[in-house]
C-alpha cells in the first residue's frame, strides 16, 4: 500500500513538473528569446560586403527614432536623383542582407537607404517585435531620406523587413510605393505557424501541444516586448496601401512563409498589387533565385511611382506605433 501511495504521488508529481514546463517555461522562455535575445544569422552569403563591393559610393548613417532608439545604416546616392528606396532587412539579420539590391536600385536612378533595425546589427535597442517598434525605425529613415532628397520614397523589405514597411506605409500615405517579400499575414498566425514547423524539426517538441501552448507563446511575446501583439495584422496593414502600386513576393516552396500568404495580401492591398512567386525553397532568397523576374517586377513599380500625384500628409499619424 505505502509503495502504491508513492507510486501516485511520483506519477502527479512528474505531471505536475511536466504541466509547469510544457504550459509555463516553454512559452515564457519561447516569449523572450524572440523579443528580448540579440542573436544575429551568419549572414555567410554576404558578409563582410559594403556597397564599395559593388564600387557604389557610400556614406556611414547614424540617426534616431522618435523613441530614442540610435540605429546606424548607409547612405548609396544616385546622379538622377529620382527618389529613395529605404531597403529594410529581416529578423536576426541585418542591413547586409540586402545590400545586393543596391547597385540594381543605384542603376534605377534612385538613392538607396540601408539600415540595421533596432535590437539588429549596430544599432541600439533592446527588443524585437515583428515590426511594431520597427515601424518608428521606418518612420525615421523616411524622414531622413525626404532631408536629403527629393522625390518619392519607396519601401522595400524582407520577411521582419516586409512586415515592418508595410505597417509603416499604412500609416503614412506619402510612401509611393512597396515591395514586401515573404512576410506573415500577422503575429499570432505565424507563431502557430512555426511552432507547428518546430515540432515537426524537434522532435522534443513534439510533446508540446500546439495549443493552447501557441497562443500563451503570443502572449509572453507581448507582455516581454511591451506591446500588443494582436497589433501587429500585416494584412489589415495591407488594406490601407491602395491604390499605391505594391508587388508581393515569395518563393513558392517557403516552408515558413507560404506563397498563399502573398496573394491573400495582395487581395488586401487592391488593384494595383500584384504577386511575384519565384521558383525555389528558401526564405527570403527569391532575389538570388529569380533575380530577372524580380528586378522586372520591382522596375515596374519604381516607374508607377514616377509622375504620380504626391499624397498628402498623414492629418495624424496612428498613435502608439
Amino acid at each position: 500500500m505505502r509503495s502504491r501511495l508513492w507510486a501516485k504521488r511520483t506519477v502527479v508529481v512528474v505531471a505536475g513538473l511536466f504541466a509547469v514546463g510544457v504550459f509555463g517555461f516553454v512559452p515564457y522562455w519561447f516569449g523572450g528569446l524572440v523579443t528580448t535575445r540579440r542573436f544575429q544569422f551568419p549572414d555567410k552569403e554576404n558578409a563582410g560586403l559594403t556597397p564599395a563591393s559593388f564600387h557604389l559610393a557610400f556614406e556611414d548613417l547614424s540617426f534616431e527614432t522618435s523613441d530614442g532608439v540610435p540605429l546606424e545604416g548607409w547612405w548609396v546616392p544616385a546622379s538622377e536623383n529620382r527618389g529613395t528606396v529605404i531597403l529594410v532587412h529581416g529578423l536576426n539579420r541585418s542591413r547586409i542582407e540586402m545590400v545586393r539590391k543596391a547597385p540594381f536600385v543605384h542603376g534605377e536612378g534612385w538613392n538607396a537607404l540601408l539600415f540595421d533595425l533596432r535590437h539588429h546589427g549596430e544599432s541600439g535597442g533592446d527588443t524585437s517585435s515583428f515590426g511594431w517598434f520597427e515601424k518608428r525605425d521606418v518612420k525615421a529613415a523616411i524622414a531622413l531620406a525626404r532631408s536629403r532628397s527629393e522625390g518619392p520614397v519607396v519601401l522595400w523589405g524582407v520577411s521582419l523587413g516586409g512586415a515592418t514597411v508595410t505597417l509603416a506605409a499604412a500609416e503614412d500615405p506619402t510612401v509611393a510605393a512597396v515591395v514586401c517579400d515573404s512576410t506573415y499575414r500577422s503575429l499570432r498566425d505565424t507563431v502557430r505557424h512555426h511552432l507547428q514547423l518546430a515540432r515537426s524539426w524537434l522532435w522534443w517538441l513534439r510533446i508540446v501541444p500546439s495549443w493552447p501552448v501557441a497562443d500563451e507563446v503570443v502572449f509572453w511575446i507581448g507582455r516581454r516586448g511591451g506591446f500588443d501583439p494582436d497589433a501587429v495584422d500585416v494584412r489589415q496593414a495591407a488594406s490601407r496601401l491602395s491604390p499605391r502600386p505594391v508587388v508581393f513576393v515569395c518563393n513558392s516552396g517557403d516552408r515558413r512563409m507560404p506563397s498563399e500568404i502573398a496573394f491573400e495580401l495582395k487581395a488586401a492591398a487592391g488593384d494595383r498589387a500584384r504577386v511575384l512567386v519565384v521558383p525555389g525553397n528558401s526564405h527570403g532568397g527569391a532575389w538570388r533565385d529569380g533575380t530577372a523576374a524580380y528586378e522586372t517586377a520591382v522596375r515596374e513599380v519604381l516607374e508607377a511611382t514616377l509622375g504620380a500625384p504626391a499624397a498628402p500628409p498623414p492629418a495624424r499619424m496612428a498613435s502608439g506605433g
